[in-house]
């Protein structure tokens, strides 16, 4: 026996040495293992901490460890950080609710990522991009956590100069949608995109203006040249600004003040105009009764100077003519002096237009309704109408419509737009008188289809001796805008060739 055991020795103790050898290499590759990994897990750290802002802390939420970037973002000192929770570093923006959220997550043990306002040392804020990951125990449970961070501050700085830009670019929008007609179109002048005051001036929807030019508003008051001269001036990159009628979809004319930008691209060369355009109707009407009162002064002072003295030798021809016709025998002689009494009183008639132009008698002004006065001086005119295939239509709104008038002076008004209206149709039409309150004002528009104005023309009506009528004097319009200037009104005329003329009345109205 002794010797089956001595025998063994040596094998026992090889195999002894074989297995101290295999420790000995499994423990020396352990080891380098070890080292590598915790190499790596070196290398981890340090490009965390030179990227990332990191901060452990305990189940509770303790801050265990920070590192240098997370000192240096929050100007507290590593000594002053541990031991403490996040809440040192609360901003108050963040709602209650926001870190019950957080926490319920991270909680669970599931990851938390979002972007959180801190406030540092200093009271400055900071904002960082968060990522919070929970470690788990072998029951699950987080026993600490590691929060990976990122400044974010100038992003949210920019994205807030942004938020603020983009508000100031729709605040100006709106004020100009507000108080302007804006138009965008392209290099070529098709219109790209409007407003809502465009449509509402123009009395086009959007879609029948998006996709044409500006021809579509063309009223042919203004030239070709000066079309030439505006997009001369904004196809070389300049601003141009002028005062341009248009005409609307129903056939109105209006006015704008017009300024077009032109939009530049890298070459320096336009690739759209914004025009922004503010309506100056009213004031351009008003201007024209400016420039009328001018003219209805100037002949006033003009009647003061020499009525009375033509007045005089008139009364002196008139009588002798009379006195000679008594004794004349002679028809040829008779048909003479009765064309020069016809001529005496057609100057005696020129000279009390202006009379009333020079001392124009004060409007004894009563309230009256509008409705009868217009009724009665139709119907005086109607057998003169019919006889010239003219037809006269009364359309008006409510059955009262009061004003302060002199219903005398009102009627040879309203006698002698009509009858202009009805003169102005040789080969007979139609004449419609309307009468409406719009915004307490009374609006009586009288339009008939004759022959029209010419624009170069129209500005004319209203002037001493201006007159499209082959025997008129134009005294007769000048005497009735007079007439309506006393009453605190206006009168606006708009014609179109071939299509007919419409005088436009607004007075003062009352209420019944």
């Amino acid at each position: 026996m002794t010797e089956i055991i001595e025998s063994f020795n040596p094998i026992l103790i090889f195999v002894g040495i074989v297995i101290l050898s295999g420790l000995i290499t499994s423990s020396i590759l352990i080891r380098k293992r070890l080292e590598a990994s915790d190499s790596h897990l070196h290398d981890v750290q340090a490009a965390l901490d030179e990227s990332s802002i990191v901060a452990i802390t305990d189940s509770k939420g303790i801050i265990t460890y920070v590192n240098d970037k997370f000192v240096e973002i929050s100007k507290y000192e590593e000594y002053e950080l541990l031991g403490k929770n996040h809440h040192i570093l609360n901003s108050g923006y963040h709602p209650p609710e926001f870190f019950r959220q957080l926490w319920k997550t991270i909680g669970s043990g599931e990851i938390w990522k979002g972007e959180i306002r801190n406030k540092a040392k200093d009271g400055s804020f900071y904002w960082v991009e968060t990522t919070i990951v929970p470690f788990l125990n072998k029951k699950n449970k987080p026993y600490q956590y590691v929060s990976i961070r990122t400044d974010i501050s100038a992003l949210k700085t920019a994205e807030a100069n942004l938020k603020n830009s983009l508000k100031e670019v729709n605040d100006i929008k709106f004020a100009l949608d507000q108080s302007s007609i804006i138009a965008f179109t392209d290099e070529k002048g098709i219109i790209t995109n409007v407003n809502e005051r465009f449509c509402e001036i123009s009395q086009y929807r959007r879609e029948e203006l998006i996709g044409q030019n500006h021809s579509l508003l063309n009223s042919n008051l203004h030239s070709k040249e000066f079309f030439k001269d505006l997009w001369k001036t904004i196809g070389s990159g300049e601003v141009w600004k002028g005062e341009i009628r248009n005409k609307a979809k129903d056939g109105s004319y209006y006015w704008v003040h017009t300024t077009i930008v032109p939009f530049m691209n890298a070459n320096g060369k336009p690739y759209q105009y914004l025009a922004i355009r503010n309506d100056m109707t009213e004031r351009k009407k008003t201007e024209e009764v400016l420039h009328r009162q001018d003219k209805l002064a100037a002949v006033g002072q003009l009647a003061a100077g020499v009525a009375h003295e033509i007045r005089n030798p008139l009364t002196t021809m008139k009588g002798y003519t009379e006195f000679l016709q008594l004794d004349e025998t002679n028809e040829e002689r008779q048909e003479f002096l009765s064309i020069i009494l016809d001529e005496i009183d057609r100057v005696n008639n020129i000279v009390e237009d202006f009379m009333v132009l020079a001392k124009p008698k004060a409007a004894e002004l009563e309230e009256k309704d509008i409705i009868p006065i217009i009724k009665n001086v139709i119907s005086f005119l109607e057998f003169e109408a019919r006889k010239r295939d003219v037809k006269i239509r009364f359309e008006y709104e409510g059955d009262i419509i009061q004003i302060e008038c002199d219903e005398n002076r009102l009627k040879q008004v309203f006698l002698n737009f009509i009858k202009n209206g009805i003169e102005a149709m040789p080969d007979g039409g139609y004449i419609t008188v309307r009468a409406a309150i719009i915004n307490n004002q009374v609006q009586i528009a009288i339009q008939d289809t004759g022959v029209g104005i010419p624009q170069e023309k129209l500005k004319n009506i209203g002037e001493p001796f201006f007159t499209t009528k082959k025997n008129g004097n134009g005294l007769g319009l000048m005497v009735s805008f007079k007439i309506i200037e006393s009453h605190n009104g206006k009168v606006f005329i708009e014609s179109e060739l071939n299509k007919g003329t419409t005088f436009n009345i607004v007075l003062p109205a009352r209420s019944a």
